[in-house]
Formats: structure tokens, sequence, C-alpha cells
């Protein structure tokens, strides 16, 4: 059934029985993935003319999603992320059958059939030697990244009234310090990116983003998470533990 007094707020779609999350008093649009707060509690009457009145619930606790936990005394509050997920064994395999070959082609240009003096003559020895630099790139890169998929771990601490976050132990932008008196509001963002299949098909996909808002500013606490549950669960435990009360903040996660 499609829900008569609300739509997505991303695509426009009517939202289905299905999208809606009354416990956590949210909605997540099934055609793009967009995440929407319910305006109240008569959204789960909207499904039909007929339907009797629920109440809705209270928005309680989001549990600790997978690859997080949660640390806290009273004094500090420590949330980590851990970056492994399973589709990086599959680009692992990738990053190495694609530097095996790099490393081949190297190898046949200075010490294997194509090397030394009786080789290949030297302005097509150079040619050779630059005409995959791109793919040298590409392969560090995706190399980097792996590496960084499988062993990294996000920490966002709150202690001693600085809020931090730190990447590692491989090296990634995006660590932060915020002294916590000027944390203003703590907020979930949602952005649709699109692409295309190896068929030329269009696809979409949603990730979603922590930001704080500190003196006016937005800065992004945490990003490219793939389920609106993860930047629930850091929001609402930074703002439990800041005692910020809970408001709209333009450009948030919206509500119809």
């Amino acid at each position: 059934m499609q829900l008569k007094c609300g739509q997505c707020g991303q695509c426009g779609a009517p939202f289905r029985a299905a999208d809606l999350h009354l416990d956590r008093g949210i909605a997540v649009c099934s055609a793009c993935g967009g995440v929407q707060r319910l305006p109240g509690p008569t959204a789960a009457a909207a499904l039909n003319d007929s339907a009797a009145p629920a109440p809705r619930k209270p928005q309680g606790d989001v549990p600790v999603p997978a690859r997080f936990t949660v640390e806290d005394n009273g004094h500090e509050l420590v949330l980590r992320q851990r970056w492994f997920h399973w589709a990086l064994l599959f680009l692992l395999f990738f990053a190495i059958a694609w530097d095996s070959f790099l490393v081949g082609w190297y190898w046949m240009l200075t010490s294997g059939p194509f090397g030394g003096n009786d080789g290949m003559p030297g302005p097509f020895k150079l040619v050779f030697f630059v005409f995959p630099i791109a793919h040298v790139a590409v392969g560090v890169g995706l190399t980097y990244f792996v590496l960084a998929g499988l062993l990294n771990t996000t920490v966002i601490r709150v202690a001693d009234g600085m809020l931090t976050v730190r990447h590692g132990p491989i090296p990634w932008r995006g660590d932060l310090d915020l002294p916590v008196d000027g944390i203003e509001q703590v907020f979930c963002q949602n952005k649709l990116h699109k692409g295309s299949d190896d068929n030329g098909h269009t696809t979409t996909s949603m990730q979603y983003e922590v930001h704080a808002v500190i003196s006016g500013e937005k800065k992004k606490l945490l990003g490219g998470l793939h389920e609106a549950d993860q930047a629930l669960f850091v929001e609402q435990r930074l703002e439990r533990f800041l005692n910020l009360e809970d408001r709209p903040v333009p450009g948030e996660m919206s509500a119809t």
C-alpha cells in the first residue's frame, strides 16, 4: 500500500508500508534509499483510509550497528567503527592480480627477455616504461584503499572537553579536533549517488554522513556510511553524551 500523506523528499516516490519504521520515527524510501523522519503519530494510519489511528512510539535507542562498538563511562565516550566488510576481499584479489601484472610487465623490461643491453632498443623501452604509468597510479590507489579498508578503524572520542575523530592505522583524510563547548547540534545527512552499471543502466546508491554544527559552521564527523541506522546511532550517542537537544538542521534527513 502507498502512504497517501507523504512522499520521499529525495525522489518523490510514495512511501509503502514496509518503508515505515515507526519505532525509530523514520521512513526509508525503497525506491532510492532516502531517509526521512516521520512527521507525527498519524503516519501509519494514512496507509489505509479505513485504518484505525495507531499511536507513534517514541523514538528509542538505535541498536549498536554491526562493526560498531561503544564505550561510555560517564566521563568519556568512545565510538569505534571497523571499516572491514566482505566486499573488500574481492577488491583484495583484484588488486593482487592488477599489481602482479604490472610487476611482471616491468620485470620483463628490466631483467626479463627485454632487459639488458641485448633487449629492446632504448627508445622503444622508454615508451613501454611510460605507457602503463596511469595503470600504476590506479594500482597504487586501489592497493592503498584496500589496505585501509582491511585494517582501519574510525574512533570518535569525547573527553577532556574535546571531540576528536581519528582514522588509522593507515593514514586517511578526515581527522578532526573540535571543542565540545562550541558544538551546537549533531545531525545526519543522506546523499544520493548516481552511476551506471556495465550495461549502461543508471544505478543509485545512498550514503549517510554525520555532521556537527560548531559556531554556525558544519563539520563532517563521519561519512561513507551505507545504513541509516549507523548514522542515527552516532548522532544519538553524541547528542546524549553532550546533552544536546535534537533540533531540526537545514540539510538533515528531512521530514515530510
